[in-house]
C-alpha cells in the first residue's frame, strides 16, 4: 500500500534545458538560496500533503533537508506532523554542534527523521544508538541486481536485522525489477521505493497513478 511520497525538486531551464539537482543544488547551497527555496518546498509540500491525507490518513511526505538549511535557518518552525525529513548520510553530523542541536529538537518535538543513502557515507551508528533516526534508507547501490550479488544480499540482510533489533525501520531505495522486489521483501524491508512502482512525476500524474 502507499505510505507516502518523496518531494523532489526538478528544474527545466529555458536557457539550458533540464538541469539535474546534482548541478543546481550545490549552487543553491553555496549561495544560501537553499534557505528561502527550502521554505517554499516545505510550504508547497505541506499544502499538497494536506490534500492527500484526506485520501490516506497516514500519508507521510518525505522531504530532503540540506546541511545549510539545518545549520543556518530555523527550519523546524516550517514543518508539520505529516512530514518525515531525510538527512543524507554524506553530512558528517558529528562534527557540527548546530546540526546535532537542530536534529535533537526535531526528535524532541516528535518528528520523524531518516538517514538517506545509508551505506554510502559516514554510517552514523551513534544516531541509531541514540534513537535519533527512525528509518534507514538503504542506497540503491546495494539493491541493483541484489538477487544476483551475494555480497549485497548479505550486507542488506545484516543492516535490516541490525536496524530491526534496535527498533529502526528500513526503506529500500532503487527497486526497479520484480526480482529485486522479491529479494528485498524476503529480507524483511519495511518500505520499498523505486522505479518498479513509478518514476518521479508531477502531482496530477501521482494522483492518477497511485491515489485513484
Amino acid at each position: 500500500r502507499i505510505e507516502g511520497a518523496e518531494a523532489l525538486l526538478r528544474w527545466k531551464s529555458d536557457q539550458y534545458g533540464f538541469m539535474s539537482p546534482v548541478e543546481f543544488i550545490p549552487l543553491l547551497e553555496e549561495s544560501s538560496l537553499i534557505i528561502p527555496l527550502g521554505r517554499w518546498i516545505i510550504d508547497t509540500a505541506a499544502a499538497q500533503c494536506n490534500e492527500w491525507v484526506k485520501i490516506i490518513p497516514q500519508f507521510v511526505m518525505h522531504i530532503n533537508l540540506s546541511f545549510v538549511q539545518i545549520a543556518k535557518s530555523n527550519v523546524i518552525k516550517d514543518v508539520n506532523e505529516h512530514f518525515l525529513f531525510e538527512i543524507t548520510e554524506s553530512i558528517q553530523m558529528d562534527s557540527n554542534i548546530a546540526i546535532k542541536r537542530v536534529l535533537k529538537e526535531f526528535v524532541d518535538n516528535g518528528f520523524l527523521l531518516a538517514i538517506d543513502d545509508f551505506g554510502t557515507g559516514y554510517s552514523n551508528f551513534e544516531y541509531m544508538k541514540d534513537k535519533m533516526f527512525g528509518i534507514l534508507k538503504i542506497d540503491r547501490a546495494f539493491i541493483t541486481d541484489i538477487h544476483l550479488t551475494d555480497n549485497n544480499r548479505i550486507l542488506v540482510s545484516f543492516i535490516i536485522k541490525m536496524a530491526h533489533e534496535m527498533g529502526v525501520k528500513i526503506c529500500v531505495e532503487g527497486v526497479e525489477t520484480k526480482e529485486e522486489l522479491s529479494c528485498v521483501k524476503e529480507l524483511g524491508a519495511d518500505y520499498i521505493q523505486g522505479y518498479y512502482y513509478g518514476k518521479p512525476v508531477c502531482v496530477a500524474d501521482f494522483e492518477e497513478q497511485h491515489l485513484k
